[in-house]
């Protein structure tokens, strides 16, 4: 774990007073200790394969931005609420949609201590742009989903940095029109531990220079802001 001192200068709102863990846990699922709860993003079946799940702890709020299945495995989201009557699922319609026939109870309303930008998946190559919420909690942290179209963050934001349907370019592009004070690179599942280690070391570089620093968490890493 790392712990990192607030950093100051950045025009995205929120307050990073209070102490705020996050957890990576594999590729784009993240969890966040936050006022309301303990908030887990975008439950992919990377995770469901790759992680010991008994090592997630505690979950009070799942929040899923779309329908892809390497951001929501309906298989690990029955499981998170099978464990707990306390875990609320967040989602947009589409994934209720998706989620529905598995038995699993989805709130499309956007819940206190939480904000919401509904906006498109970046455009696939078959010509496809799919629904994607953005999710924003306690002001602190933002997850964009896979999508470049946000119009404001957190001072924490998730940062897709190698996908099929963007660039490490327009990556960075998104994260200094939206300047935030930290980036967490997520949506890198097609890179070896290595490959992961370079594309967020020259990201960390570029983004350093418009005073936005990249956490450069891997999968399992936390820190503490």
């Amino acid at each position: 774990m790392v712990e990192r001192p607030y950093l100051a200068g950045s025009s995205a709102s929120g307050n990073l007073g209070a102490m705020t863990t996050i957890r990576r846990l594999t590729d784009s699922c993240l969890l966040v200790a936050a006022e309301v709860g303990p908030v887990l993003f975008d439950p992919g079946f990377h995770t469901f394969g790759h992680l010991d799940l008994a090592t997630i702890g505690e979950v009070r709020y799942v929040a899923i931005t779309h329908e892809h299945p390497d951001h929501v495995h309906p298989e690990f989201v029955t499981w998170l609420v099978d464990r707990s009557s306390e875990v609320t699922v967040l989602a947009n319609d589409a994934v209720a949609g998706l989620l529905e026939p598995h038995g699993v109870e989805v709130e499309t309303s956007v819940p206190e201590g939480f904000t919401a930008e509904d906006v498109l998946h970046e455009r696939l190559p078959n010509g496809t742009a799919p629904p994607n919420r953005a999710w924003t909690v306690g002001e602190v942290f933002t997850h964009p989903g896979d999508s470049y179209q946000p119009s404001h963050t957190a001072p924490v934001l998730a940062l897709p940095l190698v996908t099929p349907w963007g660039s490490m370019t327009a990556a960075v592009e998104f994260a200094r029109r939206l300047r935030p004070r930290y980036v967490v690179p997520v949506h890198d599942f097609y890179l070896s531990d290595t490959g992961r280690a370079k594309i967020s070391g020259m990201a960390a570089g570029v983004l350093a220079e418009a005073g936005i620093e990249l956490l450069p968490l891997d999968w399992g890493d936390e820190t503490t802001l």
